[in-house]
């Protein structure tokens, strides 16, 4: 029955909004009728219920269903309306979390049902109902987040480095979330007493009526299917890091027929993902955040049936036998014919004292929307003068009271892009320190001051926020054994890894002298590829990881092919 209380919410979606509410035209209804079957429901029945795991995709055939939110504290409003000729569906179908809403029928309703797999299999198959589908998820994913619908609430100090590194993870995985501050905020205050929150208990995250109290990254990610089950069957390729090459290899790799399981320790996108603003990657005149770019990568490695994980960190590759034995720090083993390394680096840090204490309250490796919160009308500092600082201090000019860019040269010229340098001369509020070093952090709770040291003189500035982004270390040390290294401990490819004592013991151990010589991406591990910045001297750019990223696919073909035919004879 429906229930009466039920009325519409003041924030409503516009029905009349072709973006988010298409309807279908009558010729693709006719393809998705002859793969869907048809379900009824009667009015007030619900369809799914908000936090359900893939849940189906439905097209109106007849009827009318609605939209609740059931974080909202009035759970009897509801925020949208479909009718005939429109789908139900978001983002959360392809990435793999839990539905955002709870959807019900209004009325006796009829619709064409398809599984997730049937509309991964539609998305891939028919080019335009996978531009229409995935052009409406993005955009109703973007009015849901614009007007706080479908989050999950996070309550905690700002104080809290927790806090910080829960919001952090969730807006890097593109999950929505809403934050409040129970020190700053009256209604936070009420929920937390109401909760009866602990002051070593934050930071708390809300989601559907239940509360987690400090809880354990892992343990969301999996609530948020960013952990799925990985399949003990062999995959044909494993890229371990989602940065813009291990991203632009899953791509094209699942789009060529690879079955593609990536695995990253933090989040997809890598360093790039926490960038404001790429204004030099190709095809996008005006910039792309590296937000948008991760999140677009994404979704085409997921629409060509990519698997990816994360966060989990890899431990160790075993290639002994006739596949890569990849062992996961949960002890979860994945094997994979071919590997693609694709780690990036990670950021390098102060090496001051005090510099964990500021972590998240002060001190921050990364510069977008998020850390900007916590600086506006306030001073603060980038050190570095490489592009990213550059990038930078031009975002956080526009939220800063003032941005002071601390390096050691006595210019830029020799480290940042001239176009950079040009901008951050006519920014009024940016002052650049050089021959600076940064010797001390002060702050209690946190970050207030820092130290700088030129010339034999010290000096104090005050300063809410302070950007670290002085360069970046790869990720490496667990490869020791497996593939060989460079003094910097970045990894040996193409005519270096030929020429490699430990290629040529590799084909020693297997008794026969190589049939060609190494690709220009292979490791001195026959079918282990490195690409992006993990690679020793590659070119630290965007566009060259995803250059590297798409071209080691056709050096795992030929790989491949050459082990097949092994094998045959």
């Amino acid at each position: 029955m429906i229930t009466s209380t039920w009325r519409p919410a003041e924030r409503m979606a516009d029905a009349a909004d072709q973006s988010i509410f298409p309807v279908l035209p009558d010729h693709l209804l006719k393809v998705i009728a002859e793969r869907a079957t048809c379900t009824c429901f009667d009015g007030g029945e619900m369809i799914f219920a908000q936090g359900m795991r893939n849940a189906p995709f439905y097209v109106l055939e007849s009827g009318r269903v609605v939209f609740f939110d059931r974080n909202q504290s009035d759970r009897e409003t509801y925020f949208s309306s479909v009718t005939k000729g429109m789908f139900i569906g978001d983002l959360s179908m392809f990435t793999g979390e839990p539905t955002v809403a709870e959807c019900r029928a209004i009325e006796p309703t009829r619709v064409l049902q398809l599984s997730i797999e049937q509309l991964r299999e539609l998305v891939r198959d028919n080019s335009e109902a996978g531009d229409l589908v995935l052009r409406t998820f993005m955009a109703r994913r973007d009015w849901l987040e614009g007007q706080g619908y479908g989050q999950i609430q996070i309550l905690g100090p700002g104080s809290c480095p927790g806090t910080y590194t829960l919001r952090e993870f969730l807006g890097r995985n593109q999950i929505p979330f809403n934050w409040q501050d129970p020190e700053t905020n009256d209604d936070a205050k009420l929920l937390v007493d109401q909760f009866g929150v602990g002051p070593r208990e934050f930071p708390v995250l809300v989601r559907e009526g239940t509360v987690y109290r400090n809880p354990d990254i892992r343990a969301i990610a999996r609530c948020m299917g960013l952990l799925p089950e990985l399949s003990d069957d062999i995959y044909d390729l494993a890229v371990i890091g989602a940065g813009p090459g291990g991203l632009a290899a899953a791509v094209y790799g699942s789009s060529e027929g690879l079955n593609t399981v990536v695995i990253d320790g933090t989040a997809p996108g890598g360093q790039a993902g926490t960038s404001s603003k790429i204004e030099n990657y190709l095809g996008f005149t005006t910039g792309i955040s590296g937000r948008d770019l991760a999140r677009e990568a994404v979704l085409q490695a997921r629409k060509f049936g990519a698997t990816l994980c994360s966060p989990v960190h890899v431990e160790d590759i075993d290639c002994r036998g006739a596949y890569k034995t990849i062992t996961l720090d949960d002890n979860t083993k994945v094997r994979a014919r071919a590997v693609i390394l694709a780690m990036g680096a990670r950021y390098r840090t102060l090496g001051l004292d005090d510099c964990s204490r500021f972590e998240g309250v002060g001190l921050y490796y990364a510069a977008g929307h998020l850390e900007a919160i916590h600086c506006r009308q306030q001073p603060v500092v980038v050190v570095g003068g490489g592009n990213s600082a550059g990038q930078a201090a031009i975002f956080l000019s526009q939220h800063a009271s003032k941005v002071s860019i601390v390096i050691r040269r006595s210019s830029l010229s020799a480290t940042m892009s001239n176009y950079l340098i040009q901008r951050i001369t006519r920014e009024p509020n940016i002052e650049l320190i050089t021959d600076a070093q940064l010797t001390a952090l002060r702050g209690n709770d946190h970050l207030e001051q820092i130290e700088l040291t030129s010339k034999n003189k010290t000096r104090s500035i005050d300063c809410a926020a302070l950007f670290a982004m002085i360069g970046a270390d790869p990720q490496t040390q667990w490869l020791d054994g497996c593939c060989a290294l460079d003094g910097k401990g970045f990894i040996v490819t193409g005519r270096e890894a030929v020429d490699h004592p430990a290629r040529q013991e590799h084909w020693l151990q297997n008794g026969r002298a190589p049939e060609r010589d190494s690709d220009y991406l292979e490791t001195t591990r026959p079918g282990i590829f490195a690409v992006g910045d993990v690679r020793s001297g590659s070119v630290k750019r965007v566009a060259t990881a995803v250059g590297e990223g798409s071209m080691a696919i056709a050096l795992v073909h030929r790989y491949l092919e050459e082990q097949r035919v092994t094998t045959n004879t």
